[in-house]
């Protein structure tokens, strides 16, 4: 070879095209032996569907289309081009640095023009009027094995999922509209094999989209399937899972209730401050129930998890002010200085408006438990106690005084000194 001669590196689109194939004959080899394929969704009268016999024969009519169709490759690779790829304006070598990232992301661009091409038949098949059942065999099995697989692409398509369940690749705005009968075995026998953690992000991503219609909701018990997946894998990402519980709850709300107090007791940390993350959210719908959830979570020592709480706390009582009291005590008890300034910082102050007189001695705990930075904060309320009782002021100070007599008296003449400038 010339030394001065610079190699090329091979094409990249021949390449694509035939991961592209081989994913096509893996993803539908996985899906035959884990799922139940049914039926098509529509049928003509005249041209009853052909179930196919063995997975080979379903592979081979795959692989085939693909291979005949390169025209169709060609417009996909293009598609997903424009969607994933961020050329750099004003540079010179756009077609070398265009193959570089198509060498690179080899594998997730098959992965999502496979998935167009699952999708496609599907769409095929779902035409009402003119539905090709044939496709609906290859769409399904695609779409499902490479959901099996761990496909990202199909993370990315909760829409696909609500056109099988519907049989129409029209979503209902409505979120009343009852799914098709044989839309729900389809979808039942997908969620159903989803059972290893390749699929879970897959999940995590459909399962707040189906729980969006309540007859969806419930055929396919979206609750208990976001429930054992949170048990299952606490470590994965379960933020769709609990949006679910919490969706489902508008409509169901026994079956939210049982599986939100069942991943309670559950004792991993990213679960845990996952519901902390999410008691606003729940109280907005079942107020009781957050109540109920943060008592649960409360009994730790992790600090954080504390922290979380005290940030929470004020909003979830905000409809049961009376329940804020004794939670706040707690926390402030069990918490560290950053604790209790996100509660003085988050609630305090609507504390004090329903209780100007502080009977629990909410202040005088926080200034005994907290450090400098929480005492800064709390010497202004403080400060407007005793404009409102001055009895109430020094009750303050009397529980203070009990603990420290020195910072009661420094807090008694910073206040008074406050109140002759």
């Amino acid at each position: 070879m010339n030394p001065g001669a610079k190699m090329h590196r091979r094409d990249s689109r021949p390449i694509i095209f035939e991961m592209v194939g081989n994913l096509i004959g893996e993803a539908i080899e996985v899906a035959w032996s884990s799922v139940t394929i049914h039926d098509p969704i529509h049928e003509l009268p005249d041209f009853p569907a052909l179930m196919p016999t063995n997975s080979t024969k379903l592979i081979q009519q795959a692989v085939g289309l693909h291979a005949a169709d390169r025209r169709g490759f060609d417009l996909r690779l293009e598609n997903v081009i424009g969607l994933m790829h961020r050329p750099i304006p004003g540079l010179f070598d756009h077609e070398e640095r265009l193959e570089a990232w198509l060498h690179k992301n080899a594998y997730e661009i098959a992965d999502q023009i496979s998935i167009m091409m699952a999708v496609n038949w599907l769409k095929s098949a779902l035409d009402e009027n003119h539905p090709d059942t044939d496709r609906w065999y290859l769409g399904y099995a695609l779409f499902v094995g490479r959901t099996l697989q761990g496909s990202l692409a199909a993370i990315e398509k909760p829409n696909s999922i609500l056109s099988i369940v519907f049989g129409s690749m029209d979503i209902p705005n409505n979120s009343e509209q009852i799914p098709h009968p044989r839309g729900v075995l389809a979808v039942n026998s997908i969620l159903d094999a989803m059972d290893n953690s390749q699929s879970i992000p897959a999940l995590n991503s459909w399962l707040p989209a189906l729980a969006m219609y309540p007859s969806v909701a419930f055929r396919l018990q979206t609750a208990h399937r976001a429930m054992e997946a949170i048990i299952r894998y606490p470590e994965s990402n379960c933020t769709g899972f609990l949006d679910t519980l919490i969706q489902v709850s508008t409509h169901d709300p026994d079956s939210a209730r049982r599986a939100l107090i069942g991943i309670c007791g559950l004792e991993t940390d990213s679960v845990r401050y996952l519901l902390a993350e999410r008691l606003d959210s729940i109280s907005g719908r079942m107020p009781n129930l957050a109540l109920e959830m943060h008592d649960k979570l409360a009994v730790t020592n992790d600090s954080s998890l504390i922290s979380m709480l005290s940030s929470a706390l004020a909003s979830i009582c905000v409809q049961r002010l009376e329940e804020y009291p004794s939670r706040a005590a707690h926390l402030i008890s069990n918490g560290d200085d950053r604790s209790i300034r996100r509660l003085i910082e988050s609630g305090f102050r609507t504390y004090l408006d329903h209780d100007p007189n502080d009977e629990q001695g909410l202040l005088s705990q926080a200034w005994i438990e907290g450090g400098d930075l929480s005492k800064s904060r709390l010497k202004g309320l403080i400060s407007e106690q005793r404009k409102i009782s001055i009895d109430a002021f020094e009750a303050t100070l009397r529980r203070i005084n009990a603990e420290s007599e020195s910072e009661a008296i420094l807090l008694r003449e910073e206040i008074m000194s406050r109140e002759s400038r």
